[in-house]
């Protein structure tokens, strides 16, 4: 009767230390906090992302596509900063974008600054085809705030910025782009963007 009671003890101790370790047992070992950075690849998701229905039937995938906000070329206006939002297919087949993209600048932890640009489009605005290393573009203008509101005045009380959110068109998926831009941190409204146009 001991020999059984032994045996038994031992089948107990082996089944707890199998357990162990399968779930893992052990001090969890931490892992690294994100840090904004300069990439504009969007931000990952623990789930997929929704799909606008409203979107053109090759809408391109978040995954292939890279952002950029470059100023523009033909220089600012009086008064205000133009730049342009350069959306790249980085894929391997040709894919499709129509509208207005979503731009916020944001600080250093990503929280907004102030209103996200309005958008401008005209009511149906034509779909754009990226070939694989095409580009579409999307002019961006901003007051020229400066650090004093600039022709917005008391309006506009300015806060440095650390970068643009940027949502492609009929997308749900942030792209982070890292720039030292001024922002107005109001309710003020102080940015437009257009639809996106052949690149």
């Amino acid at each position: 009767m001991r020999t059984r009671v032994l045996a038994a003890s031992s089948i107990v101790a082996v089944a707890l230390l199998l357990t162990a370790c399968a779930s893992g047992g052990g001090s969890p070992t931490s892992s690294p906090a994100p840090t904004a950075s300069a990439s504009s690849s969007p931000t990952p998701s623990a789930s997929p992302a929704p799909t606008d229905p409203n979107a053109p039937a090759g809408q391109c995938a978040d995954d292939a596509l890279e952002v950029t906000v470059q100023p523009s070329p033909d220089g600012g206006s009086a008064g205000h900063v133009n730049s342009i939002v350069v959306f790249t297919n980085t894929g391997s087949a040709s894919c499709e974008l129509r509208g207005a993209p979503g731009v916020s600048v944001v600080d250093a932890n990503g929280t907004q600054l102030g209103e996200a640009a309005e958008q401008v489009e005209d009511d149906a605005p034509p779909t754009i085809t990226l070939a694989p290393g095409g580009t579409a573009v999307a002019a961006l203008s901003s007051v020229n705030i400066g650090t004093d509101g600039g022709p917005l005045g008391d309006k506009c009380p300015t806060v440095a910025g650390a970068g643009y959110v940027v949502y492609p068109p009929h997308s749900f998926t942030p792209f982070e782009v890292s720039a030292d831009v001024p922002a107005c941190e109001s309710s003020t409204p102080w940015m437009t963007v257009t639809a996106v146009a052949q690149g």
